[in-house]
């Protein structure tokens, strides 16, 4: 999962992030930890900064850490299954789409 920024403008400090998660900074640093938000610049938790999108993976995460009482590393395993399987699921739409093309040549 690469996240590429294009604008100074799409940062988020840590206190933005945690107040559009509704987390605690201890509850970021452990996301951090785990790598489930990585900061893009900052070296402290203080100097963090992470992209808009990072709003929605941590709310994600924080949802299934609620709702299941997982611990941050399975989290961590979970988001990374998820985001696998909607690439395989928008990799078979599109080969669907290329193979129904064929089938008209039939």
């Amino acid at each position: 999962m690469q996240i590429i920024v294009t604008q100074k403008d799409d940062l988020l400090t840590s206190k933005e992030l945690c107040l559009s998660s509704d987390i605690s900074e201890a509850i970021l640093y452990e996301l951090v930890e785990h790598n489930i938000a990585v900061p893009i610049e900052g070296d402290h938790i203080t100097q963090w900064q992470f992209t808009v999108s990072a709003v929605t993976l941590v709310k994600k995460a924080a949802r299934i850490q609620h709702d299941f009482s997982l611990d941050w590393s399975a989290i961590a395993l979970v988001l990374q299954l998820l985001d696998e399987r909607d690439e395989l699921i928008f990799e078979n739409e599109m080969l669907k789409r290329h193979l129904s093309r064929f089938k008209h040549l039939e």
